[in-house]
């Protein structure tokens, strides 16, 4: 299996043991569940797409840096997702 493969695998398994697990979880757990899928979603695209490659690292750093205000600063966290949509935007 090739390593895109792998890593494709892998991102299939988080995102169906996210679901199976979201049920009795606090409602905060699932917006930071679907922004860390998103984010080695990212890390699979920025090895395939050299042309997008510098503004997908980007928005791999914008959702590293505010993903874990999530459980502290609920807020902050907010405005990391909205920034981290006009990033996507600007991408698309």
């Amino acid at each position: 299996m090739s390593e895109e493969n792998e890593e494709m695998y892998d991102l299939l398994a988080f995102l169906v043991s996210s679901a199976s697990r979201l049920n009795g979880e606090p409602a905060s757990y699932g917006p930071l569940r679907l922004i860390e899928g998103a984010k080695r979603l990212c890390q699979i695209l920025v090895k395939s797409d050299d042309e997008k490659a510098s503004e997908i690292q980007e928005l791999i750093d914008i959702i590293e840096e505010g993903k874990l205000k999530n459980m502290t600063d609920a807020d902050s966290f907010q405005s990391m997702l909205d920034v981290a949509t006009e990033k996507l935007v600007d991408i698309l």
